[in-house]
């Protein structure tokens, strides 16, 4: 069992952490989801920052008034940009089933989605509640909080090695990463659903006297659904996918 020092050490180091960890925690998925409710958020946020302020304490801390003010700042940035980084490649499955609507038909009545209170389509909302799940159930949240705790070793107070360039170069690789893992996990259904427009296309070329937009629609629906369905199947290894390519971003930068 773990002892903790309360020593005036701790003390900054436990203060920093749950800086860190609460502007973690405001921007991570799955606890960035406003279902949650905010006493949860704050429990989580100490609870990483006891965890995290064991190995903190022992780095270079501020010992004036001004330079803890910055480091709560600076804190508060690298938490910013570490949940930054999650959320990009988590939601890469939410875009996906975007892109999803967007070729299915599905993305005119847009729903209320619980967990985000934003509006999204209604296989965008679908995927991103399938993948809160997953997050919990293949403990893809247990390998995200553990890099979180490791990113209090690899980064902490003094920040040697990190510049806003190499802050800027992860970001703008992690948004391209983004677009391709969306694409990428949503490629199988939106080819199904091409093949499925060139099919009514040239139905209605060779037979001039059926109406396919009567029955077109409700057959590209119809198809979306079932290949939605069969495409779940590989939800699991993409979240866990993302994750890890999440975390090798993170601590190979």
């Amino acid at each position: 069992m773990t002892s903790l020092p309360f020593s005036p050490a701790f003390a900054v180091a436990f203060v920093l952490a749950l800086v860190r960890a609460s502007a973690w925690v405001v921007i991570c998925p799955p606890f960035a989801n406003k279902s949650i409710p905010a006493m949860a958020k704050i429990g989580i946020s100490l609870g990483i920052a006891v965890e995290a302020a064991v190995t903190l304490q022992h780095e270079t801390l501020p010992a004036t008034d001004s330079q803890i003010l910055a480091q709560v700042l600076v804190q508060a940035s690298v938490g910013f940009v570490l949940g930054f980084v999650v959320s990009l490649f988590v939601t890469a499955i939410v875009a996906a089933g975007s892109l999803i609507d967007l070729f299915s038909g599905l993305n005119l009545p847009q729903a209320l989605d619980p967990l985000s209170l934003q509006q999204t389509p209604i296989i965008g909302q679908f995927y991103n509640l399938v993948a809160t799940a997953l997050l919990f159930t293949t403990g893809s949240v247990l390998v995200i909080v553990d890099g979180f705790l490791r990113s209090f070793k690899a980064v902490g107070t003094t920040l040697p090695h990190v510049t806003m360039g190499t802050v800027a170069g992860v970001i703008t690789g992690d948004v391209t990463t983004f677009f391709a893992a969306a694409v990428e996990i949503a490629a199988p259904v939106i080819v199904v659903l091409f093949a499925t427009q060139i099919l009514l296309a040239l139905l209605a070329k060779s037979a001039p006297q059926i109406n396919v937009f009567v029955f077109g629609m409700p057959l590209q629906i119809l198809v979306a659904l079932v290949a939605v369905g069969l495409a779940l199947v590989a939800l699991p290894g993409d979240v866990t996918n993302l994750v890890g390519r999440a975390m090798t971003q993170i601590f190979g930068a």
